[in-house]
């Protein structure tokens, strides 16, 4: 153990720098010391070289002094921290490799259990964090030797690949929850993720479709695709709902489907409109699900479906589809099957559809995320809507809270209570109004 050089076989120097070589905690470490050897090399290093040799030597020493004083102060605190930690638990840190992060991530408690989707896409950025660190800390080999250098690193590599701010922010949720979860159980002092913040999201909202759009969606979708579609276009359930929807959610009879929403858990009851209820009615119970087909794609090929609705678009000459984004690369969609939920809040608030039932059939918890992410009129819509609802002392034109003719219905019943003039004149301005 010592200082060493490195030669070839015929005696040569093959590097021309000082090695190390040395024990710690019963592991054999050789090591680059980062200083020159200068001056005339002498045969054996018992012997002494020139002067300009000697002085490589004196810190090429001086450097191993300081990597075994480092070294022994590591093992010490590691040692103190072990000892802490018997006292208080009173069992062993437990050390837990990088290579095991996704499987004690896994049986980690959540609030609501997990999708396989879910799952699959977290373990995913699990095993790209442990890639970053192999290939730029190879030495780090345990959750425990994770620095904060490393974290910001990992995070500042994330930045530099132009993810949006949401994929950003997604990575960094999840490696900050795994450390505060299991850095006390391997022994960690302080997460290293603790601290780092989160971008500022730059959200992109979808928009609605109209109405023409709407049928035009519906005649170019493939067989598979279009009773799922129809779904949602009638529930504003979202696409994973709508292609494991099963019969037992279905009542027929009573005209409403019932679901526990994958994303919220939150129970959603959604009356079966006609246009629905035909469709359901003609379907075979073939299985458990409505939409087996779909179901089946949904579960092992997703992006089949992505790429289905794409085209329905595509075919149904749907532009504006998407819209570039300045905090990414990546271009955001604005109308894709999502939009579909959003078509169906924004008719059903526009059509003046109380909050509390739009809650109920999309399974919202709160009104803020119904207007935030999902009310989005068009400017005419919204305008009409404005004009009914508002006196006409605001708007300038008329209120339309009731119908010419059922104004004209309730005027017959009363007609013995109206005199004649004032009935002639009432009669008149709904007439006027029923030819306008």
């Amino acid at each position: 153990m010592g200082l060493e050089l490195r030669r070839d076989k015929n005696h040569n120097l093959r590097s021309k720098w000082w090695y190390g070589r040395y024990m710690v905690d019963g592991k054999r470490h050789f090591t680059n010391l980062g200083v020159e050897v200068k001056g005339k090399v002498p045969e054996n290093l018992r012997e002494r070289g020139d002067t300009a040799f000697e002085c490589s030597r004196t810190l090429a020493a001086a450097k191993m002094k300081e990597l075994l004083a480092e070294a022994h102060n590591t093992k010490t605190a590691k040692h103190h921290l072990q000892e802490l930690y018997e006292i208080k638990a009173g069992e062993n840190i437990a050390q837990i490799p990088l290579t095991e992060l996704e499987a004690h991530w896994e049986v980690l408690p959540t609030k609501r259990k997990r999708s396989a989707q879910q799952a699959k896409n977290m373990k995913a950025n699990i095993r790209m964090f442990r890639e970053y660190i192999e290939a730029n800390f190879p030495s780090a080999k345990l959750m425990s030797q994770i620095t904060r250098r490393m974290a910001l690193g990992w995070m500042k590599d994330i930045n530099d690949q132009g993810l949006s701010a949401t994929s950003y922010n997604v990575k960094l949720s999840l490696l900050r929850g795994i450390f505060e979860q299991l850095g006390p159980e391997a022994g960690m002092i302080a997460n290293p993720f603790a601290g780092i913040p989160y971008r500022a999201l730059n959200t992109v909202h979808r928009q609605p479709f109209t109405q023409e759009e709407l049928n035009k969606i519906l005649t170019h979708c493939d067989p598979i695709l279009r009773p799922v579609v129809l779904t949602a276009m009638c529930t504003a359930m979202r696409r994973g709902d709508c292609c494991r929807l099963k019969w037992d959610s279905v009542d027929l009879a009573g005209g409403f489907v019932t679901v526990k929403t994958s994303k919220t858990g939150e129970v959603a009851e959604i009356p079966l409109f006609p246009v629905l209820r035909a469709e359901l009615e003609h379907l075979p119970r073939s299985s458990e699900y409505v939409f087996p087909e779909a179901e089946e794609m949904y579960r092992t090929n997703v992006h089949g479906l992505s790429w289905r609705f794409k085209k329905a678009l595509k075919d149904a000459e749907i532009t504006d589809t998407v819209v570039d984004r300045e905090d990414t690369r990546m271009k955001a969609s604005v109308k894709d099957f999502h939009s579909l939920r959003t078509t169906w809040i924004t008719m059903a608030l526009s059509a003046g559809v109380p909050m509390e039932l739009v809650r109920r059939v999309t399974g919202h918890s709160t009104v803020d995320v119904v207007l935030k992410h999902y009310f989005r009129p068009g400017k005419d819509a919204f305008k009409a809507a404005l004009e009914t609802a508002m006196p006409k002392m605001l708007t300038g034109g008329e209120q339309k809270n009731e119908k010419p003719k059922d104004a004209l219905l309730k005027l017959i019943e009363r007609a013995d209570k109206v005199s004649k003039k004032d009935f002639v004149a009432k009669v008149a301005k709904i007439a006027e109004e029923m030819a306008a």
